[in-house]
């Protein structure tokens, strides 16, 4: 079955030190059954996006569910934060697709209507990075960012100047906000919030 979200790659950011966690974020059980690293590729698959997991982490493979179609490609910029993930991305996929969806493994209460969605709400305006907002801050993992000159030259610039803060970039590029109806973009990183 093809994707109607064409010109489109996904890419799962789980990467992270977790080290406010305490432990691997990506593999915390999630209520639906599995962990959050495959409840994220089997929404992406749902939709028939071509997905891949970003990650610094050799046990992922392992957790991987056999059924499931994702690439798995390592950070050239071993924790050196997410700026660095996407020019990795905009340098290695530019040529054969033109829009990223970023996901993070940390977003619980994502779902596959949530993201498809995001994605048609996007569709409106494909000019522009939509960036996923839960009401109080954005929060620039679950976003769409175009792959064009404008956005990688403010990449590039930025790294450049060796700033790596995203949302400096994401302040420099075209964009706009999709805002959570309920708790979908709540994003987890301390033990004491896992009661989501």
């Amino acid at each position: 079955m093809k994707s109607k979200y064409k010109d489109f790659k996904a890419f799962i950011f789980a990467g992270g030190k977790s080290s406010r966690m305490g432990f691997d974020k990506a593999l915390i059980n999630h209520p639906q059954g599995g962990n959050w690293l495959n409840h994220k590729i089997k929404i992406l698959n749902d939709l028939n996006l071509e997905t891949y997991l970003l990650t610094n982490h050799n046990n992922h493979f392992e957790e991987i569910d056999s059924n499931s179609d994702v690439k798995v490609i390592f950070d050239n910029n071993p924790f050196e934060g997410p700026l660095h993930c996407m020019e990795q991305i905009f340098a290695t996929y530019n040529l054969n697709t033109k829009n990223v969806l970023i996901i993070p493994i940390d977003m619980p209460n994502l779902t596959t209507k949530i993201v498809s969605s995001f994605i048609d709400y996007w569709g409106e305006n494909k000019n522009y990075a939509l960036l996923s907002h839960d009401g109080n801050s954005v929060q620039p993992l679950f976003a769409i960012y175009p792959i064009n000159e404008v956005n990688n030259s403010k990449l590039k610039e930025r790294l450049n100047a060796g700033k790596k803060n995203f949302l400096g970039w994401v302040n420099l590029i075209p964009h706009k906000y999709f805002f959570a109806r309920n708790k979908e973009f709540i994003n987890i990183n301390f033990k004491s919030e896992l009661k989501y």
